[in-house]
């Protein structure tokens, strides 16, 4: 064996041959055009040099003594498959030359070596060796960005459990299949929902998100499937269901698990026919809508309750995808703190200090069981109203009230429900009597906020009366 130190300018190559004068011609010629070269004329030594070395490209006798090319060959390519082995030829190995270009060699050469030829193929062969080690270096470079991924697609989170949902949602993403989103209350299955709809390329089609829970259930036939004039009292003229309006885009059925049970075997229709009929209608309309759905709850469970079919739950959970709690990834909390907080001042035109590392410490000690939604809405009303006053400031708060004409043998139920009261009347204000913006910054549903209005005898149409701060 005959080896030189490497020389980081050079492409370095392996030459393997028990011809030692051919050895020596080919070194010589391979030196003389700037290559770095290691000689073996006993090939099943030349293999640990294989596994220690960054060579570029491998010339290899085809009949050789104890191993021929071709099982060099077979065991270069076990340690290193992009490894391009260049084998030369006699006249009459023809045939084996074929063998070994079928089990993977880069080119083969006939002897006599022509020079031109040899050093031609050798520069196409360390061009692709390059253009191998180049692609594996970008995707280490790309695999290591994508460890460090802080947002994705409007997500936002550092953890070892959200870098692995980015990449479970790029796998869906790629599918057609219905895809199933689990996730507690606040988690954002509503954001991954939107980052598939986005990776799937479908961003300039609709997204739509029909909450099953905060429609009514005699309106949410007509919502999904729409429905024909005539059909029934007040269908004064066809209406469009969501599944049609998202035509090629992509339709989030979040809260699946509220959807009454005597139209789930219609959604299951719809999903086996991929078409949907109106109601009053006999003529179906097929769908091109990505299908997701999103549920808080456990299904299996719910199937077992006979509140949800067995059948549908199978037609729904092709693509399960599971969103962690705010509790698996607490160290992500001074990220989304940060976060929010920006957004919100940005948004308020607002000038509102950061949040110093005592409260982010607090934060993230704190339980959090409305996920991020609780956590972001908490942040709002500290930019709005500055710090909250902790449990130990709460009997002061009471004593403030009581001193003001409130009934000391107020009970708790009552206390707390006088404070929802004056909370909602405050968002609402701020919001001029917006429902939408209202009911997500408060990180309830629409119906519970109606609902709350209602009970509170909150009137929507003074607030929407209030001028703009």
């Amino acid at each position: 064996m005959k080896q030189r130190d490497s020389i980081p300018q050079k492409d370095r190559i392996l030459v393997v041959d028990d011809d030692l004068f051919l050895l020596a011609a080919i070194e010589q010629t391979l030196t003389l055009h700037n290559y770095s070269v290691d000689t073996f004329n006993i090939p099943s030594k030349c293999l640990s040099a294989v596994k220690d070395v960054d060579y570029s490209a491998v010339f290899t006798e085809i009949k050789m003594a104890g191993m021929n090319g071709i099982e060099l060959l077979e065991k270069i390519k076990d340690i290193d498959p992009e490894l391009p082995v260049i084998v030369i030829t006699g006249h009459g190995d023809v045939a084996m030359a074929v063998t070994a270009m079928q089990k993977g060699a880069y080119d083969f050469l006939q002897k006599p070596v022509d020079e031109d030829i040899m050093t031609a193929s050798l520069k196409r062969a360390v061009e692709k060796r390059q253009l191998v080690l180049e692609n594996k270096r970008l995707s280490r470079n790309l695999q290591e960005q994508r460890k460090k991924r802080t947002r994705f697609h409007g997500i936002v989170g550092s953890h070892p459990v959200m870098q692995q949902l980015y990449d479970t949602l790029e796998k869906v993403a790629a599918e057609n299949d219905p895809i199933m989103l689990y996730g507690e209350t606040g988690t954002g299955k509503e954001l991954a929902a939107l980052a598939i709809h986005e990776i799937a390329s479908r961003s300039e089609k609709p997204f739509v998100a029909v909450n099953m829970g905060a429609i009514p259930a005699e309106m949410l036939e007509s919502e999904l499937f729409g429905h024909v004039k005539g059909t029934f009292t007040g269908a004064v003229r066809n209406k469009t269901g969501k599944f049609i309006h998202a035509g090629q885009g992509t339709i989030l059925l979040d809260e699946i698990n509220s959807l009454p049970i005597e139209l789930q075997g219609k959604l299951l229709r719809v999903l086996e026919e991929n078409a949907i009929t109106p109601l009053g209608s006999n003529v179906p309309i097929p769908i091109q809508a990505r299908i997701i759905a999103a549920t808080n709850k456990n299904l299996v469970g719910e199937i077992a309750g006979g509140r949800f079919r067995e059948d549908l739950y199978y037609r729904l959970n092709v693509l399960p995808v599971n969103i962690p709690s705010l509790q698996e990834r607490k160290t992500d909390i001074p990220l989304l703190v940060r976060c929010f907080h920006q957004e919100y001042c940005h948004e308020r035109q607002l000038n509102v200090d950061l949040f110093d590392h005592k409260t982010l410490l607090a934060f993230q000690k704190k339980e959090w069981p409305g996920n991020v939604r609780e956590l972001k809405n908490h942040v709002r009303r500290i930019c709005i109203f500055g710090e909250q006053p902790g449990m130990d400031e709460l009997s002061q708060q009471c004593e403030k009230m009581h001193l003001r004409g409130i009934n000391e043998k107020m009970v708790l139920k009552d206390f707390l429900a006088g404070m929802e009261k004056k909370y909602i009347r405050e968002v609402l204000k701020k919001n001029r009597g917006q429902i939408t913006i209202s009911y997500e910054e408060l990180g309830i549903s629409r119906k519970s906020l109606y609902d709350k209005v209602n009970k509170y005898g909150l009137d929507l149409t003074l607030f929407r009366q209030c001028p703009e701060s």
